[in-house]
């Protein structure tokens, strides 16, 4: 077990989580306040009234830069951009800048663009992650030499990592810590009382990762156990994509590698074109539970990139999807015993190709909320729109996609589909597969996930 250095003695005012409602509600109540240049608590002072929820579908969007909140109706943006954050349920967006040796984290209402509040804490930092309760984010200093907004998914050498855990309202002083190594903030438990971090190894030459946790009120560092208490595994990796689910409290992570030698006997489908140079896996990290656990996936899958291959959960939380538009497969993994208990061949006719062919094609994800129906977006030219029933797992419907989709997202209500690609979104009838409208957008990055916000217009015009 490693020890961390705190700078202060006292508790970290991360508080546990009392339930989305009551986070969302408290953060509207909130008042804004700003720390002087001396100190890292603040002085309050009255919050900006918050304006009246917009009629318009309001869309908040991943990029690889930072969140963004968008008027579904006209593109426009709302909030956000680089340096910004949302919770997992959007309601809630954080964006940092450093101004004059400090860094400034602002609390925004996507709905609105209101700024819901502030707080200043010295030093250069850089926003990793935000809790799923909204009462805790974590920041970090980056590496010597890193560019600028390189902090997540590229290791940099280095060996020592500052981290700083602080309440986003900046009611209560922030935790600070120099941990010995390289870390990188991957996720907050559940009751905000941890912080789970992968830890590159060596430090000063990443080569291998391993699942670590930060105990917030001790600031010992030690590694997360597997699910059957089994001991951490240290292993290369490259990210293909990341998705959080609510409903078990699990982050999915997909990711490749060299084959290890449990995975040596996997076999749930051969068939594969590729030579399987690597392996592809699903990194599971339960935020409640604290453990962790590789979870295999058919070998016709492993090889894949990121622009081929995408993981979405059922709204039950007890399916996990996961498709490979390269090889044209499907395989549905049961999230309590984390096998896969499925898979079949569907033709998705992936035109074009997504690797190479344009900047914004990428397969991506949506399932319906009664978990009948997965819609897969894939190919580039500008590609197509599979609609797959999940019971039989067969194709029930296709159309042309109106954009090269980089990001997909189910209407509230189920009867349209948000397609982000090439700069535009496309708001496409899941019925006829028919674009309703298409509107440009103010983000030059492209879009990766579309997560239309509750409490506002949806599936217009």
């Amino acid at each position: 077990m490693r020890s961390a250095f705190r700078s202060d003695d006292r508790r970290s005012g991360v508080r546990g989580r009392a339930g989305a409602a009551a986070a969302i509600a408290a953060m509207l109540a909130l008042a804004a306040c700003t720390s002087s240049p001396s100190s890292d608590a603040g002085e309050t002072a009255p919050a900006a009234p918050v304006e009246e929820v917009a009629s318009s579908p309001v869309l908040v969007a991943t990029t690889e830069g930072g969140d963004v909140a968008l008027d579904g109706s006209s593109g426009a943006l709302l909030a956000g951009g680089p340096g910004t954050v949302a919770t997992s349920d959007a309601s809630t967006m954080y964006r940092a800048r450093v101004l004059g040796g400090r860094t400034v984290v602002t609390t925004l209402d996507p709905r609105t663009g209101v700024t819901m509040g502030s707080s200043s804490l010295r030093g250069e930092l850089e926003l990793a992650v935000a809790s799923v309760s909204g009462e805790a984010l974590a920041l970090v200093q980056p590496a010597p030499g890193a560019p600028s907004g390189s902090l997540l998914g590229l290791p940099m050498p280095r060996s020592w990592t500052p981290i700083v855990v602080a309440d986003p309202g900046g009611g209560t002083s922030p935790a600070r810590f120099r941990l010995e190594g390289n870390y990188e903030p991957e996720a907050f438990s559940i009751d905000d009382e941890r912080l789970f971090l992968i830890e590159y190894l060596p430090a000063e030459a990443p080569a291998v990762y391993r699942v670590t946790v930060l105990d917030l009120e001790t600031g010992e560092v030690r590694p997360v156990t597997g699910r059957f208490k089994s001991p951490p595994e240290r292993m290369p990796g490259v990210r293909l994509g990341q998705v959080y689910d609510p409903a078990t409290s699990q982050m999915y992570t997909l990711y490749s590698n060299q084959p290890g030698a449990y995975a040596a006997a996997y076999e749930h489908a051969g068939g594969s074109s590729r030579e399987w140079p690597q392996e592809t896996f699903v990194h599971v990290l339960n935020l409640r539970k604290g453990w962790a656990y590789c979870a295999g996936v058919p070998k016709a899958m492993w090889g894949g990139t990121a622009r081929e291959q995408a993981l979405v959960p059922s709204a039950d939380g007890r399916m996990l999807y996961i498709v490979d538009s390269g090889e044209d497969m499907v395989a549905v993994m049961d999230t309590r015993s984390l096998e896969v208990v499925r898979t079949a061949s569907v033709e998705l006719d992936a035109t074009g190709d997504a690797e190479t062919d344009s900047e914004t094609g990428r397969t991506s994800l949506a399932v319906t909320t009664d978990g009948a129906t997965l819609f897969i977006a894939s190919g580039s030219s500008p590609g197509t729109v599979s609609a797959i029933d999940t019971e039989a797992l067969t194709l029930a419907d296709r159309w042309a996609s109106p954009l090269p989709a980089s990001g997909l997202g189910l209407s509230l209500d189920g009867s349209a589909l948000y397609i982000a690609g090439g700069g535009r979104i496309a708001l496409v009838d899941t019925a006829t597969g028919e674009a309703r409208a298409t509107v440009p957008t103010a983000v030059l990055e492209p879009i990766v996930g579309v997560h239309p916000l509750a409490g506002a217009a949806d599936a217009s015009p």
